[in-house]
């Protein structure tokens, strides 16, 4: 097994490799028929931190966190594990009622009301996914970029594309109020808000007629 490295510049590197490594594992899954449900969160984890830093890839964290730049503080780490569970429940709930959207934003149609609330709900649990592992924490490191990566797991399985939350800069303080705003009111709204733009970039006119 690797060990953690001690240089922090072979760290960030290990963990930049990852990264890769796991979004195309999120691709690849994506396009199977495998079920998607919280263990597939733990293993985009254990990809991303496999060469990085073995001792937590994939664990549930053993230890309590404070989040930089947020006044959440998510749950003791020994409620960690039947949080997850819970999570588990709801989620393969959730996407039992998604169907597929392949194609819809390569027609020259306007999407039909049916398929506008089908998107949604598609958007929706991306959001709920995406939150929940930043509410929760489950991990000791890489919660953020396994929530990202988890969020495209969900869009591109239901016929969409990989998107890329921008949170750089003054995007930064737009993406953790859309987290606070969850938090405080289980208003999803502004975190889906976001997710629409992504793929707006990521589509031509059609997408931006849908967000508008």
């Amino acid at each position: 097994m690797a060990t953690r490295p001690g240089d922090e510049a072979e760290l960030q590197k290990r963990e930049a490799i990852g990264v890769i490594r796991a979004s195309r594992f999120v691709r690849k899954y994506a396009n199977s028929k495998d079920v998607i449900d919280i263990g597939t969160i733990q293993k985009i984890h254990e990809v991303i931190f496999k060469d990085a830093w073995p001792e937590i890839a994939g664990k549930w964290r053993t230890e309590n966190l404070k989040i930089t730049d947020s006044s959440h503080l998510p749950p003791h780490h020994s409620e960690v594990s039947k949080f997850m569970d819970q999570a588990n429940a709801e989620f393969i709930q959730r996407l039992s009622g998604l169907k597929t959207l392949e194609g819809l934003f390569m027609e020259n149609t306007e999407p039909t009301d049916e398929q506008t609330k089908q998107l949604d709900a598609v958007v929706e649990t991306t959001a709920w996914i995406h939150h929940k592992i930043t509410h929760v924490h489950p991990f000791r490191e890489g919660n953020g970029r396994t929530a990202r990566l988890a969020a495209n797991l969900i869009l591109e399985r239901y016929g969409l594309v990989g998107i890329s939350i921008k949170i750089e800069r003054e995007n930064k303080n737009r993406y953790l109020d859309a987290l606070k705003q969850i938090d405080k009111q289980w208003d999803y709204e502004p975190l889906k808000m976001l997710i629409y733009e992504g793929l707006a970039d990521r589509y031509s006119g059609l997408a931006r007629n849908i967000i508008s």
